[in-house]
């Protein structure tokens, strides 16, 4: 009895795990309109993630349409991350729409760091016959040794662009104190 019951929670935490590893997104409309998410304090982390596949990652077929979300965190360490349209994890992008405008992502304190990336697939990227449109997106990091990365429309890790087509009207990206770093990359393939 002992082993059938060990055997079924192990079964049960297998098939749980894998589902969180199987992200895909197919045939699907993901709308979203003044989402919020914010964090503070020693250590604080926001993560903001609207149309988002991971591990294993697909979305295809899909529209994503994200309007005015705000994401920030401040404090030692802090860390913000909006993720919008984003597949990661052997990720693509095909046959999809993807459009965030007034997208805000922020954070602030030592060592804070802010990333954006609306449209972007990661680890053996792939953007394909899709529109990624991001008008209005603000990325920004202030702080000692502050890092901002705002990524558009791109692919990274043996990452492709394949008859897409980019629009980042108005995007900014800024990280503000001692040793800050920004990075803004619109329609890159790394």
């Amino acid at each position: 009895m002992q082993i059938v019951r060990k055997t079924s929670i192990l079964i049960a935490l297998g098939f749980a795990f894998g589902a969180a590893m199987a992200g895909e997104i197919d045939n699907t409309t993901v709308t979203s309109t003044n989402a919020n998410n914010s964090s503070a304090g020693f250590l604080a982390s926001a993560r903001q993630n609207i149309g988002v596949s991971e591990q294993n990652s697909k979305i295809q077929n899909s529209t994503v349409t994200v309007n005015g979300a705000n994401n920030s965190a401040s404090g030692f360490l802090a860390s913000a991350t909006q993720s919008v349209g984003h597949a990661e994890g052997k990720g693509q992008i095909t046959n999809s729409t993807i459009q965030g405008t007034n997208l805000n992502n922020s954070a602030s304190g030592f060592l804070a760091s802010a990333t954006q990336e609306v449209g972007f697939a990661k680890d053996n990227g792939v953007v394909n016959n899709s529109l990624v449109r991001a008008n209005g997106a603000s990325n920004s990091a202030s702080g000692f040794l502050a890092s901002a990365t705002q990524q558009i429309g791109g692919a990274s890790g043996n990452g492709k662009l394949d008859n897409a087509t980019v629009i980042a009207n108005g995007s900014n990206n800024s990280a503000s104190g001692f040793l800050a770093s920004a990075n803004q990359s619109i329609g890159v393939a790394k």
